[in-house]
């Protein structure tokens, strides 16, 4: 059999095997047109069908792409040689300084010498893209010495009420123009590469420091309650089905140890470190980057690659740190319970790896993965998580948006804060957060059970009614929510004044 691939717009490819038994190897042959690549492939599969394997090669178009691509590599070596690199670097800062400096050959310069060094690569490929879609067409006839506080304001306007947002076939967002929160996005790279302009004495002062960025609100998903949790990991818990049972472990992993998604997907079972004490060390999450941007940057550390089938692939699944500074690493100690699932979930791999053997199961050495053993992502989880909420019928009760995996990490953040009475550095540990900030204002709920029992001592203790819990209650709300105590006392005060 033959197959034609299309290499361009008029350009076609015919793709065989060749040759005989050890010998038989697969065989390119490039630059046909459509039909010819069409009586290329007839006139190979007709010999195919009388028993020839061995076909005679068209030397005019086999290696034509290999050509093209060593072509192109020596042509880049030759440019490279003709001019030191430090030299040209020079030759193009004295060229473009002051007011020839445009703002396009900036950021490039800015990406260069900040980005590649100072980015992870998910950040490196997120913020170029920023910067294709919606500034460099808007800037890149203006040299930056020219770029003023206003021009900054009337540009974020647009952006804001002119400019389409860009869409593609995986996201597409839901308002007709650039959101704020992307706006801000936008902001922070460019005040970032002003602030560099400055320190380069390109310019004198930055410009986007004093620019009106449009507000937004960070929006806060729906998270699970306790209760609700626990609801799920009763009918998840079915070691029988293998795919209900591995949401279940996961699920109970994310609670557990306040793990990320990737975090959970990217754990072997040689990050249990301790057995006896189970002890599980988090030190990598699974992600899919892309290649361009992985070799542009330094700082993503990769640890494992998995294997591609597609090499015209343009991202890659890989093991990389959890995060570029390493402030998400840390040890996670487990619960007997959870333990205990996870060496059954084992047993289960143990048994599939058996049936399938090794030409079917893929072993990585994964201690959540898809049945043939292959890595399993963070939008896997969170479409079974979402499955399973659905087949509960469990759904946020204010909101369009759904529940996702990712909020089991917020309910476990709230529940520990209450079970710990408030202490926050050990929660922060717990998490792998290096600011404390982000357990007590962006994870922490409060939850409707403890704002139900202050009330009812409210109205004992304020309004003077008798039939409700004491002063010993009151105490233990504040102590298991601190964030309570806060709105409490705002509302004493404001009880009191107005009385």
């Amino acid at each position: 059999m033959a197959s034609i691939r299309q290499r361009g717009k008029d350009s076609y490819a015919v793709v065989f095997q060749n040759g005989e038994n050890d010998n038989r190897s697969q065989v390119w042959e490039s630059g046909y047109t459509k039909d010819d690549a069409k009586a290329r492939k007839a006139q190979i599969e007709f010999e195919e069908a009388r028993g020839i394997r061995t076909h005679a090669i068209n030397e005019n178009n086999h290696g034509l792409l290999n050509k093209a691509v060593l072509a192109a590599q020596a042509k880049k070596a030759d440019k490279a040689a003709l001019v030191n690199p430090i030299d040209e670097q020079a030759m193009s800062e004295n060229e473009q300084t002051g007011e020839s400096l445009m703002f396009i050959p900036f950021m490039e310069e800015f990406i260069r010498i900040y980005g590649t060094k100072k980015w992870g690569e998910s950040y490196y490929n997120s913020g170029t893209n920023l910067l294709r879609n919606y500034v460099y067409d808007y800037w890149k006839s203006v040299p930056i010495v020219n770029v003023t506080v206003k021009g900054i304001d009337d540009y974020y306007t647009w952006l804001v009420t002119k400019c389409k947002a860009v869409t593609n076939k995986y996201k597409r967002q839901n308002g007709e123009h650039v959101s704020p929160s992307t706006v801000n996005d936008i902001h922070k790279i460019l005040r970032c590469a002003f602030n560099k302009a400055v320190k380069w004495q390109h310019i004198k002062s930055n410009p986007f420091l004093d620019a009106t960025v449009p507000e937004f609100k960070s929006k806060v998903r729906p998270a699970l309650t306790p209760s609700e949790i626990d609801s799920v990991f009763e009918y998840t818990n079915d070691p029988s089905n293998y795919n209900l049972y591995l949401i279940h472990c996961a699920m109970n992993l994310a609670f557990a140890g306040s793990m990320r998604g990737g975090e959970v997907g990217a754990l072997q079972w040689d990050d249990i470190v301790d057995p006896q004490r189970r002890i599980l060390f988090i030190s990598k999450t699974i992600d899919r980057v892309d290649k361009a941007a992985l070799n542009a940057v330094s700082k993503t550390e990769i640890y494992y690659k998995f294997p591609s089938h597609d090499p015209r692939a343009k991202s890659i699944i890989v093991l990389k740190n959890t995060k570029e500074d390493g402030g998400s690493d840390r040890n996670c100690y487990l619960p007997a319970t959870v333990y205990e699932k996870l060496m059954r979930f084992k047993e289960m791999q143990i048994e599939l790896k058996n049936l399938l053997g090794d030409d079917g199961y893929y072993d990585y050495g994964m201690m959540l993965c898809q049945e043939n053993g292959k890595p399993i992502m963070t939008e896997h989880l969170n479409k079974r998580f979402q499955s399973v909420l659905k087949e509960m019928g469990i759904k946020p009760k204010k909101g369009k948006d759904q529940y996702v995996f990712h909020s089991i990490r917020s309910t476990a953040t709230t529940y520990k804060l209450k079970i710990s009475g408030g202490d926050i550095k050990a929660v922060q540990g717990e998490n792998g957060q290096k600011d404390a900030k982000m357990v007590t204002h962006q994870y922490s709920r409060i939850l409707e059970e403890d704002r139900s029992r202050i009330a009812d001592i409210m109205d004992e203790k304020f309004y003077g009614r008798k039939d409700n819990p004491g002063e010993e209650e009151l105490l233990q709300a504040m102590k298991d929510n601190p964030d309570l105590l806060e709105q409490f006392m705002a509302f004493m005060a404001l009880a009191k004044k107005a009385g």
